[in-house]
């Protein structure tokens, strides 16, 4: 749908998860597209324009409280960038700016840290500010891997900040790691792996390197500079290191995403079932009720414009097709599939029976139907085919012109009339 800058007018809604994007980092990764700003480059000052920007998202989400009127904000997470670069005191006062303006604690507080930025001073703030999991990003221990990414931490500070984080952070830890890095072996990921799992965590997010058109890494693929990266060998490597992590317990709950029973990210969990959430900060993205139907609302991307009016975002009124479209993206990523359930009271529609075409189509890479299932998923193997499953999907909604507006957020509230023109 064609995006305006009119703000949308509010539903209120029950539940909503809130994420805060600090666009600041130490300095900027060789494959990194998000919206961030290297501290050295910021022309306001290294402590200025960070705690000018954090005062503007309080501003914006004193905004989005008072549109939507949640009642209950079950996650947040705080990404980047990379908030731990955050003077810790500015971020103390940050932190307790957010949680004062809250129903109730979260029952999970997330915030992103990157090795060579974690220090104690960080994780006592954490911990006194009520925070319940820190996401590391790791993505290698090997030199020449964190050399091929552009990253500024050396193995070094990846060891000294697990030393941390082992002595003096007791909440949840969750780790990021990377494959299919040009020049990176099978044994290096496996070894990624097995370093990893030393220090315990409860989650472990195993990303693909994917280049980005205008990165620094894509540009030097593109000249030659850098090897290419061979999809079949990265999908090799992928299997190593799936397999190493279920056999000591972990579950690939959703396509990047390995957890301990009971360890799985609630927040992200949020997002692909597309429930509300409120995404605060420049280039923050949320997907809210609107009287209009569901709104799409995007941060400025620009720091000096956003800090002047946070809360004039760009605003994409989904259409009922689109909602659509991404609900079943986002819920055929994870192991748990779609329920059915969920998705005809949201859409009024009975998900076997409408798309059974595709389904037959699709049979080899469908967990078995039966009339008592609640669920559609993808076998492991359909997971992975998961972007040639979508395009037959989105065929499907073509042919399909579903224009009824869905019945969401509201689960308990009965879906009044949704339907096919």
């Amino acid at each position: 749908m064609k995006a305006e800058n009119a703000f949308p007018r509010a539903v209120p809604t029950g539940r909503v998860s809130v994420y805060f994007h600090i666009p600041f980092c130490t300095r900027k990764c060789a494959y990194c597209d998000f919206y961030s700003v290297p501290l050295a480059d910021n022309p306001a000052g290294t402590r200025s324009a960070p705690q000018t920007v954090l005062e503007a998202e309080i501003r914006q989400f004193d905004y989005y409280l008072e549109q939507w009127r949640p009642s209950v904000i079950p996650t947040i997470y705080i990404g980047g960038g990379t908030p731990s670069v955050i003077p810790p005191e500015m971020l103390r006062k940050f932190l307790e700016e957010i949680t004062r303006r809250l129903p109730a604690p979260p029952g999970e507080f997330t915030i992103e840290a990157n090795p060579e930025s974690l220090t104690r001073e960080f994780l006592s703030v954490c911990a006194a500010s009520g925070l319940t999991r820190i996401s590391l990003g790791l993505q290698s221990f090997d030199p020449r891997c964190l050399q091929a990414l552009g990253r500024y931490a050396t193995p070094e500070d990846v060891q000294r900040a697990l030393h941390l984080t082992d002595r003096f952070w007791k909440g949840e830890l969750s780790l990021d790691l990377m494959y299919g890095i040009p020049g990176q072996t099978f044994r290096a990921a496996l070894a990624d792996a097995a370093q990893a799992l030393e220090h315990s965590p409860g989650h472990i997010s195993l990303y693909a390197l994917t280049p980005e058109e205008g990165t620094p890494l894509y540009n030097r693929l593109q000249a030659g500079e850098t090897p290419a990266i061979n999809e079949n060998r990265q999908e090799f490597i992928r299997a190593k290191v799936h397999r190493f992590l279920l056999e000591r317990g972990y579950e690939n709950y959703e396509i990047s995403s390995y957890a301990l029973p009971g360890k799985q990210c609630r927040h992200n969990t949020a997002y692909w079932k597309l429930e509300p959430y409120i995404g605060i900060g420049p280039a923050a993205v949320s997907t809210l009720p609107a009287a209009a139907g569901p709104v799409r609302l995007s941060g400025i991307r620009d720091m000096s414009a956003y800090i002047q009016n946070p809360c004039l975002p760009e605003v994409e009124h989904l259409s009922a097709r689109d909602f659509l479209a991404d609900y079943i993206l986002l819920g055929l990523r994870t192991s748990k599939g779609i329920d059915l359930n969920a998705f005809f009271r949201v859409f009024h529609l009975d998900f076997p029976r409408t798309f059974s075409r595709l389904v037959h189509k699709n049979r080899q890479f469908i967990a078995k139907i039966s009339n008592n299932d609640t669920a559609f998923t993808l076998t492991g193997r359909g997971r992975r085919v998961l972007n040639t499953i979508l395009v037959d999907f989105l065929i499907e909604l073509d042919q399909l012109k579903y224009t009824s507006p869905p019945a969401w957020p509201d689960k308990d509230k009965p879906n009044s009339g949704a339907g096919i023109s």
